[in-house]
């Protein structure tokens, strides 16, 4: 009865890392008012994009990504300062055409610095696998508990209840 107890918990842990969402990137170089980018073809909505820009960017005080999505959507996020520019994480809530602005400060200046469309799909349905895999990991790790538990609840319910010889 441990062994099958040990074994539910073993195999509650395994979705859990077996079933992470794949990370989704963008890369900025930014050269002069130029800037290049390293992106993939599309993005998932609802997703964390991490977002880290490099090149001319640290010379900068701070770096702002505002995206603009369909029906006029705007997410502002400011990135934190790395050693060689900066970076963060933008969530693009709706599937469409996005595109993605770079405000940069310089004192007390500021100025847009680049552009980037973005294509955005709707989950594939992998992220709603992932989370019935936690799911079901979580219940197979309380499964495996409460056989533990509920087994030595048993044996001494049991003690106390049979009848023991008396000489």
């Amino acid at each position: 009865m441990k062994a099958f107890a040990l074994l539910a918990m073993l195999l509650g842990l395994l979705p859990s890392t077996a079933l992470a969402a794949p990370h989704q990137t963008l890369s900025i170089v930014l050269h002069s008012s130029n800037a290049s980018t390293q992106q993939l073809p599309h993005y998932r909505a609802a997703s964390p994009i991490a977002v880290k820009v490099a090149g001319d960017a640290s010379r900068f005080d701070a770096v702002t990504v505002t995206a603009t999505g369909p029906g006029g959507i705007a997410i502002r996020t400011p990135l934190a300062r790395t050693g060689d520019g900066f970076q963060g994480a933008v969530r693009l809530v709706k599937p469409g055409a996005w595109t993605i602005a770079l405000t940069a400060q310089l004192g007390s200046v500021s100025s847009a610095v680049a552009g980037i469309p973005l294509d955005v799909v709707a989950p594939d349905g992998s992220e709603t696998a992932g989370y019935a895999g936690l799911l079901l990991a979580a219940m197979m790790l309380v499964a495996g508990v409460l056989v533990l538990v509920r087994r030595d609840m048993f044996a001494t319910a049991l003690a106390i209840v049979s009848p023991t010889k008396r000489s």
